[in-house]
């Protein structure tokens, strides 16, 4: 009996090792599989953050929350769950998103916030980061940071020239008073507003601030009276039909308006390096000449006499110094409207299909279907600018007429001189 009943415990011992066993190896195979599922999600979570592997190019935008996941289980498990193979993968993928990272950083850290290049900024910092980027293989990230680089280099190169530009200026002046032009002080005013290193600006605020108010108060007339010399020249020779006016040139009544046009150009979206403008709240015209991206009134403003030409963007058509048979298209159901005509006959209005274009209208408003110059003595000697719905002059004459705008004889000669075809009049 005691033999039966060993050999029956005996063969339950047999069976719940064999159980155990049979646990131990689920188990086993359990974790084995697990471990396998685990490192194949981590490779290819590793793989997911490259666009280009082979070539070690990351994706522009990464998971950081799987790689996060991924790297305190490889903290935790410390070697027992993550392959070695995919530990290695992950500490590479780690060098490279941190070397990005810290490119990105750095160039960051040039920025004095969002207007201005920090005071540490030198040409062998821009120059050793341009080298670093070279080292981010993924167009997109590399073409942002670019960008931001890019930015820093011109901010520091436009202020370097205006450091150098008025300190020249103003050592001058303080050597010789009588040195400051009206170019100087609108140059050093428009360098000024170049500048983007908070400290250089403040080092210049108040240098640039003196020269404009010397300058106010210690004009120079010689432009004045040489105009007004100049314009009695012109008289002298020719028939006093209208009343004599002296030339109201006066370029340096107020140095700020340079900088008041060229805020209004560049709201306007005009990138032309020369642009008519006249500012209607002032009554002043000027030939602006963008410097860098600047724009600015180089040779001053003339005064004008009357406008009415309404506010918009015109093109200079043509420096008017007409023959009798001149003529302009005014027909605005032509395609030609607006064509300047040299000695017109009737063929040229012929080949047009414009006929009966014989008239005595003076206004060229209400001229039609062509103006003659020989019916307005006044606007022979002008400068004719056009939009594509209107026609208008700046002449010298006597009478006001609608898109219409007068200056001195003198001025007008100074300006047909300084100007040509095709630039834009801009009328604020």
């Amino acid at each position: 009996m005691k033999d039966k009943k060993d050999l029956r415990g005996s063969k339950d011992y047999m069976l719940i090792i064999s159980a155990a066993v049979g646990i131990i190896t689920a188990v086993i195979f359990f974790v084995m599989l697990s471990r396998g599922v685990v490192n194949a999600v981590v490779t290819s979570k590793i793989s997911d953050q490259y666009q280009d592997k082979e070539l070690e190019v990351l994706k522009t935008d990464l998971d950081y929350h799987s790689l996060n996941v991924i790297g305190k289980l490889i903290d935790v498990s410390d070697g027992h769950v993550i392959t070695t193979s995919n530990v290695k993968k992950y500490k590479e993928l780690e060098t490279y998103i941190s070397a990005r990272k810290k490119r990105s950083s750095d160039i960051s850290a040039l920025y004095d916030g969002k207007n201005n290049y920090k005071d540490d900024v030198t040409n062998d910092k821009i120059n050793n980061l341009d080298k670093d980027l070279l080292n981010e293989k993924n167009q997109d990230v590399y073409q942002k940071l670019r960008n931001k680089l890019d930015t820093i280099q011109i901010w520091y190169e436009q202020t370097q020239d205006a450091d150098k530009y008025i300190s020249k200026v103003w050592n001058k002046f303080n050597d010789d008073n009588s040195s400051l032009t009206f170019k100087k002080v609108s140059m050093s005013s428009t360098y000024y507003k170049l500048i983007k290193n908070k400290s250089i600006k403040k080092q210049w605020a108040s240098a640039v601030e003196q020269m404009r108010d010397y300058y106010s108060n210690h004009k120079n007339e010689s432009t004045q009276v040489a105009a007004a010399k100049q314009e009695l020249e012109e008289l002298k020779n020719s028939p006093l039909t209208q009343k004599y006016t002296p030339a109201k040139v006066d370029i340096v009544s107020s140095l700020k308006f340079s900088s008041d046009a060229e805020d209004a150009l560049v709201a306007a979206g005009l990138t032309g390096k020369y642009v008519l403008y006249y500012d209607s709240s002032s009554n002043n015209l000027a030939l602006m000449t963008k410097t860098g991206n600047k724009y600015v009134a180089q040779d001053g403003y003339i005064n004008v006499t009357s406008s009415k030409v309404s506010k918009g963007k015109y093109t200079i058509k043509r420096l008017v110094s007409a023959g009798s048979n001149d003529a302009i298209v005014t027909d605005s159901n032509s395609d030609s409207f607006g064509q300047y005509i040299t000695n017109a006959t009737d063929d040229d209005l012929s080949e047009l299909d414009i006929s009966d274009a014989d008239n005595t209208t003076a206004d060229f408003n209400s001229a039609t279907p062509v103006f003659w110059f020989k019916n307005n003595s006044d606007l022979t000697s002008s400068i004719y600018f056009a939009s594509g719905e209107s026609i208008g002059f700046i002449y010298a004459g006597g009478s006001s007429y609608d898109n219409g705008m007068q200056i001195s004889s003198s001025d007008l000669s100074s300006l047909k001189s300084e100007i040509s075809t095709g630039i834009t009049f801009y009328v604020n």
